[in-house]
């Protein structure tokens, strides 16, 4: 049995791939280190203290977490200060790095990294409303492409461009999957508002288990985690899903709401 480390484990979506997936691999999980503990135990003084003894920390716990495993979900973010609303949390790109170095120090066969649809402004003008947002979506009237929606966007786009970095760096076998995840929900139910949105459980750990399992792939990837969702107003999904492990999701929103 394929083992796997969720970041972030006690988070909706960590909660939702383990239920639909601990029969299928040996899922452990950890929660990333905070800073404030690192300040209440080992009272570093200036900034780069600070930073430092935060990295260390965090690199010995993924280290120790992720050593002889077959993938590492990086789902782990501090959402309380920065969301898709507000807030940059700069410790969350330190995050994103050491997960990034921290398994590819381990090769770790497969890296999957949780990013958004926010990484891209879908919610703004300039996208050909008839087609799916494609995977680059640099079709604004812009020289410099489609912008993100918020700071957190800016912060997922960082961690999809961190793996282009990487990418020439992994061992033979590695691989990155960066996933541009929609509306997950504890309970696995689409909400009216957000059915374009939407990203059922089971889909959700389906891309994750095609990810494990491929063989023949890219060392990189980048797509969209939303669902087949298409009814109402729209005959065409509003992100494209394509990726090169053969999975395609099965649900639909607008079946359910």
């Amino acid at each position: 049995m394929k083992s796997v480390v969720l970041t972030g484990i006690n988070g909706t979506v960590a909660q939702a791939m383990k239920k639909h997936l601990e029969e299928t691999y040996d899922i452990s999980g950890l929660s990333i280190t905070r800073m404030d503990s690192v300040l209440q135990d080992e009272a570093p003084t200036t900034w780069k203290e600070q930073l430092d003894t935060f990295r260390d920390r965090l690199m010995d716990q993924l280290t120790t977490a992720i050593r002889g495993k077959d993938a590492i979900v990086h789902l782990g973010w501090n959402t309380r200060d920065e969301n898709w609303k507000s807030g940059l949390d700069p410790l969350n790109l330190v995050a994103v790095d050491c997960v990034y170095q921290a398994a590819i120090a381990e090769n770790v066969p497969r890296i999957y990294m949780a990013s958004s649809v926010h990484s891209y402004d879908f919610m703004g003008a300039g996208f050909d409303e008839s087609e799916p947002i494609p995977i680059h979506p640099d079709t604004r009237q812009d020289p410099f492409g489609t912008p993100p929606s918020s700071l957190y966007g800016v912060s997922k786009r960082w961690m999809e461009i961190s793996g282009q970095f990487y990418a020439p760096k992994l061992a033979e076998g590695q691989k990155i999957l960066v996933v541009r995840i929609g509306a997950v929900n504890s309970k696995g139910e689409p909400r009216a508002s957000f059915a374009r949105l939407w990203y059922s459980h089971p889909d959700l750990a389906g891309l994750l288990s095609a990810f494990i399992e491929c063989e023949d792939a890219p060392n990189y990837w980048v797509t969209f985690g939303v669902s087949d969702n298409v009814g109402g107003d729209h005959d065409k999904p509003l992100f494209e899903t394509s990726n090169p492990y053969g999975f395609h999701p099965r649900d639909n929103a607008f079946d359910i709401v």
